[in-house]
């Protein structure tokens, strides 16, 4: 995590032996301040009172930053939100695969929210073209875990935002020379909108 706890409440960030204390458990936490990984605070222990951790990459940290501090890690019941906007919006950011049970039990947890995925890690095979009115895709490699995603998607691209609009699963069952039923699976398809990171930016920080 980024943010911790001082003696009077407030929100600081990891240095040098600085006292931090997690504001989920109130446990002391211990900064981790080398020269390879973004300073950051640790539980003193090997683990993690927020089941739904995962180890911050520099791609969350640079979203994280985007919105003002208080914004940051908000406690939410027994979970840290990466992001919640003061209208109270939940943005999720997600660098690793997560799986569908996961995926519904963060929505129904947090119930306004929307994913922001890093398309450099999870759309690996993704590809995209203009159409008239929207941008269609095929994704070679769509984790399907989030077919079973209500919330909004967003694909964070080196040159803006896929929010998906409809994704297609396409196969073909038919029947071999044997009379075998065979089923065939094409790469997974849709179309979404294309936005810049300024326009989302605007629209939820």
């Amino acid at each position: 995590m980024i943010w911790a706890m001082d003696h009077h409440g407030g929100r600081i960030k990891a240095s040098p032996n600085k006292e931090g204390y997690c504001s989920l458990c109130n446990e002391e936490l211990i900064p981790k301040c080398g020269s390879v990984k973004i300073w950051h605070w640790s539980h003193k222990i090997n683990t993690d009172c927020d089941d739904w951790y995962e180890p911050e990459s520099e791609w969350h940290i640079k979203w994280k930053n985007e919105f003002p501090k208080e914004c940051q890690e908000v406690k939410v019941e027994n979970h840290f939100a990466d992001i919640k906007t003061k209208e109270g919006l939940v943005i999720e950011l997600q660098n690793s695969p997560l799986s569908a049970e996961t995926i519904h039990e963060r929505e129904q947890h947090y119930k306004r929210m929307i994913w922001v995925l890093n398309g450099e890690t999870l759309a690996k095979g993704l590809e995209i073209r203009k159409k008239i009115t929207c941008y269609g895709f095929k994704w070679k490699h769509f984790p399907k875990s989030w077919l079973e995603a209500e919330a909004d998607i967003y694909i964070d691209l080196e040159w803006g935002l896929l929010k998906i609009g409809k994704i297609y699963e396409n196969s073909i069952t038919y029947e071999n020379n044997n009379g075998d039923k065979v089923t065939k699976i094409y790469p997974i398809s849709g179309w979404g909108k294309l936005i810049s990171k300024e326009e989302f930016l605007k629209r939820f920080r």
